[in-house]
């Protein structure tokens, strides 16, 4: 697609969108031992053990994990932004030196 001066398309407002789109996987994570549960290594982990049976697939997944860290990357406002780049900053001039 051609579109100049357009750097990038971005989701916006798509947590609707999401939830349906994954209404499995959002499902198998109210089954989770933990509230909080990241669905990477914590015990009791529903989806992960969805994942091990063969009942959910890895790319699918990963296709869920990428829409959410998106959707929330564009929830963030700029100055959360920003704070967030000047941390880096912070971290990588100190690695550097």
């Amino acid at each position: 697609i051609d579109t100049p001066g357009m750097r990038e398309l971005q989701l916006a407002d798509c947590e609707s969108g999401v939830s349906e789109a994954f209404s499995d996987i959002e499902a198998l994570a109210q089954r989770c031992r933990f509230g909080d549960c990241q669905h990477q290594t914590e015990p009791g982990c529903a989806v992960q053990t969805a994942i091990e049976n063969g009942k959910l697939e890895v790319r699918r997944f990963n296709n869920y994990q990428k829409l959410t860290r998106e959707q929330a990357f564009n929830g963030e406002t700029l100055a959360e932004q920003r704070a967030q780049r000047r941390q880096f900053g912070k971290l990588t001039l100190n690695a550097m030196s």
